[in-house]
């Protein structure tokens, strides 16, 4: 996925009122970041990440609290050999949004980000 597809998807989603003005800002900036990390100008496969990203986004600032993956999966997930940047990338999520996420979401993140990342580095 391009930068240019991924601001016409959120731009959609904006529109819709599925997701808030500042869940787009997020995950823009977040997409801009992995971009960085991995010295591309897309991202393959990316779309279930960032589409899921500014939604979770929503649903946390309209307090709405999923539980995340399954214990096994999580530990999978930890013992990905792309963890800690998936982790960074999180952490900058965070910082941008201003409060930390409930830990189901960023379990579901880690899984989103270690795939991907899986696929493009």
């Amino acid at each position: 996925m391009k930068l240019e597809e991924y601001i016409e998807r959120l731009r959609i989603l904006l529109e819709q009122e599925v997701i808030t003005t500042k869940s787009y800002e997020v995950a823009l900036e977040a997409y801009n970041e992995l971009l960085k990390v991995l010295n591309k100008t897309e991202v393959t496969q990316a779309e279930m990440l960032f589409t899921h990203l500014p939604m979770a986004l929503t649903r946390i600032n309209n307090e709405y609290i999923v539980e995340g993956p399954v214990k096994e999966i999580v530990d999978e997930i930890m013992n990905s050999k792309h963890f800690a940047i998936a982790k960074s990338q999180v952490d900058i999520i965070e910082e941008n949004w201003g409060n930390v996420l409930p830990q189901g979401e960023k379990d579901f993140l880690y899984l989103h980000y270690t795939t991907v990342l899986d696929l493009n580095l």
